[in-house]
């Protein structure tokens, strides 16, 4: 099980998207794009440095690029959550416990540490502000240790 790691705060201005982003039939990012946080969506890879160590962070809008390309982030989950109000800091760990922790193994192809001992986990969740504006989205990010760029998609990594 990977240790509980950084949490980042996301918070959401607008759910238009202003730039078009031209994705492979297989959804793939094609090439570079500016991008709103809310086009971000399972198997996406990002070039924004400030998600690696945030304590709390605030975007609207991120740098998509194909995963071939050396990145930052990679999106591994992507869910939608419920309730009456944004995630307190109990349902926090709720969620990372149960989908950012959960899904790494299955995502990444092992459950054996040292074949992914090069990432961790980080991730974005509705902020209050976000929340009152419709925001539900929740999503796990792996992310390198040392910060060295990702080069390749980290899914079934430890098969490939």
């Amino acid at each position: 099980m990977m240790p509980a790691a950084l949490l980042a705060a996301l918070f959401l201005t607008s759910g238009c998207s202003i730039w078009e982003i031209e994705r492979g039939e297989d959804g793939q990012v094609l090439r570079e794009t500016a991008a709103d946080v809310f086009d971000l969506q399972k198997g996406d890879c990002l070039n924004d440095s400030q998600v690696v160590d945030a304590a709390e962070l605030q975007l609207t809008d991120i740098t998509l690029v194909p995963c071939s390309e050396p990145h930052i982030a990679e999106v591994y989950v992507d869910v939608q959550i419920d309730g009456d109000g944004p995630p307190d800091a109990a349902r926090l760990t709720e969620l990372f416990e149960e989908h950012c922790v959960d899904s790494f193994t299955e995502y990444v192809g092992t459950d054996d540490p040292s074949a992914a001992a090069a990432l961790k986990v980080t991730s974005f969740f509705p902020t209050e502000e976000s929340w009152e504006q419709g925001d539900r989205l929740y999503q796990c990010l792996l992310v390198s240790i040392d910060e060295t760029p990702l080069v390749g998609s980290a899914q079934d990594l430890a098969t490939s």
